[in-house]
């Protein structure tokens, strides 16, 4: 079990010696709290710590670094609820590219904020993820510039398989591994690079129950619109996912569960309550699956925690 489509481990594999100068060896952290209320050994895989405070780096500076030399003269352009737009933005500032990132004009304010400190030209435009990638396409034609996937591009996704990688060789007797869903780039890479090591590893997605596209698409056995409910979860959310996402996610992923609201803010406040750590909601979702009993605790547990780029109004509120 070691390729899907055009994606393989061994691209995981390159794409980690393509990008380790550049990143954070993130650390796999245990979890007393969790692992003392569910009788398990579950590890926090501490993504909120990476440089741009996200997991979204690691996809952007792989595809960053396949462009050739004249695909890096033309540009780029992305569409971005924020963290991947940062990860474009830093790799773009690393290797002299410029483009445009497009956002939502709801975007987080607080990525909004960090993508102005960056050179590339930031366009606010459509009420969500799926009309700011409209956007991009038009800029894409227009403009002869390149686009760069936020989730559903070989490369992409094969930078966020390393995660995987990281969490197996620094538990490699893990029973579960619990992966947020929003296009599904990130469970696609990690259960890619987890089954080639060890297929009897669970790989568990999870969503917000306000935008479910994933599990829309799976139970539909096919993609279909859904709509997006409010979520404090922002990252996450969007109306599609794409037929590729959706098939390696039948393929390899054992289950995507859906977890509410509220169980969300409460996961949220807890890590930082119990961990002192700093993480969006969109991060949080693993560990509401948990206090949800979505997700039955195994042996040895890791709940990815994606990304810390929480805007302190939503932070005081829940809070």
């Amino acid at each position: 079990m070691s390729s899907i489509g055009t994606i393989s481990v061994k691209d995981i594999n390159f794409a980690r010696d393509q990008i380790k100068r550049h990143i954070y060896l993130t650390p796999l952290e245990p979890s007393p709290q969790l692992s003392h209320e569910f009788s398990a050994e579950i590890h926090f895989k501490l993504e909120n710590w990476q440089r741009t405070g996200s997991f979204k780096l690691r996809g952007a500076l792989n595809k960053m670094l396949s462009l050739s030399e004249e695909e890096r003269n033309v540009g780029v352009v992305t569409a971005s609820v924020g963290n991947h737009g940062l990860g474009v933005a830093y790799a773009a500032k690393l290797f002299g590219i410029p483009g445009k990132i497009v956002v939502p004009e709801k975007a987080s304010p607080a990525k909004v904020k960090a993508l102005k400190s960056y050179d590339l030209q930031l366009i606010e435009h459509g009420r969500d993820y799926d009309e700011a990638e409209e956007h991009a396409r038009e800029l894409e034609k227009a403009d002869g510039l390149i686009f760069v996937h936020a989730f559903s591009d070989p490369p992409i996704i094969a930078g966020q398989g390393t995660v995987g990688l990281e969490i197996m060789e620094a538990l490699p007797d893990v029973h579960t591994i619990v992966v947020p869903v929003g296009g599904g780039g990130l469970v696609c890479g990690v259960a890619i690079a987890v089954k080639s090591m060890n297929p009897a590893v669970n790989v568990i997605g999870v969503q917000s129950e306000a935008s479910p596209a994933m599990v829309n698409s799976i139970r539909a056995g096919k993609v279909v619109e859904t709509p997006i409910e409010e979520t404090v979860a922002d990252g996450l959310a969007g109306r599609f996912v794409t037929e590729l996402t959706l098939k390696m996610v039948q393929d390899y992923v054992d289950d995507v569960v859906l977890v509410s609201e509220d169980a969300i803010k409460k996961a949220m406040k807890m890590i930082v309550e119990s961990e002192h750590m700093l993480v969006e909601a969109s991060a949080a979702v693993g560990v509401a699956a948990f206090l949800e009993q979505k997700i039955g605790a195994t042996p040895k547990c890791a709940i990815i925690l994606t990304g810390r780029n929480v805007d302190v109004t939503v932070l005081k509120r829940i809070l």
